[in-house]
């Protein structure tokens, strides 16, 4: 009996042991993890991949020329930095959440800046053709002036249209500056302005020689 006794009690407190042994081993290895996540690190690597490539859609003019592509980055890339900061607030911190906003932040920059490009080709090109059209207009409507019938009811008519014309010009001539520092979108809007006035003016100097000769005016 007394064997069997201690025998039973050896194995008890050896088995006592091994248990105790398992949970410093458990508590040691949990430890570590809850520090390891503690002392996570914000995701710097991830962060500058996604301030390269809003830096590259800025470069691109994406602000004008893909104003939703890149607002869609710009929220992205605040709502990551927002998700950091919390982060960096908490004991224990996880930036998984954040490294998504920022691939995604990067994903539509990027897709910003291709976009860009290509607008702002197809910009140049409408800006181009549109300051084209109303250097056509103003010859057109200087031409029409030259042979318009001079008249007593006429002449002030004559010469309101003549300094509206000098005037759009002018217009013409900004156009043609922002063009070549590459503000296509202002070019745009000018040429077209001009156009549409001088075109006017034409129209309405050729309805009123087709009255004076006694021709039926257009519908």
């Amino acid at each position: 009996m007394t064997f069997s006794t201690t025998k039973t009690t050896r194995d008890t407190r050896r088995h006592i042991h091994t248990m105790n042994r398992r949970w410093n081993i458990i508590a040691t290895v949990a430890l570590v993890i809850v520090a390891a996540v503690a002392c996570a690190k914000a995701p710097q690597e991830d962060v500058d991949g996604a301030k390269a490539e809003m830096e590259k859609a800025r470069q691109a003019q994406a602000e004008t020329f893909a104003a939703n592509e890149y607002q869609a980055a710009d929220q992205a890339m605040s709502a990551a930095d927002a998700e950091i900061q919390a982060q960096n607030a908490k004991w224990i911190k996880n930036y998984d959440k954040a490294k998504e906003l920022l691939a995604k932040a990067k994903e539509e920059a990027a897709k910003a800046a291709t976009t860009a490009v290509a607008n702002k080709e197809q910009a140049k090109k409408d800006a181009e053709a549109a300051i084209a059209a109303a250097d056509t207009a103003l010859q057109t409507a200087e031409g029409n002036l030259k042979v318009a019938p001079m008249t007593k009811d006429s002449r002030a008519d004559l010469a309101l249209f003549k300094s509206d014309l000098e005037t759009y010009k002018g217009t013409l001539e900004q156009a043609r500056q922002a063009f070549a520092s590459e503000d296509y979108k202002k070019a745009l809007e000018s040429a077209n302005s001009v156009k549409e006035k001088a075109t006017s003016i034409a129209d309405q100097l050729e309805e009123a020689k087709k009255k004076r000769s006694g021709a039926r005016p257009r519908a």
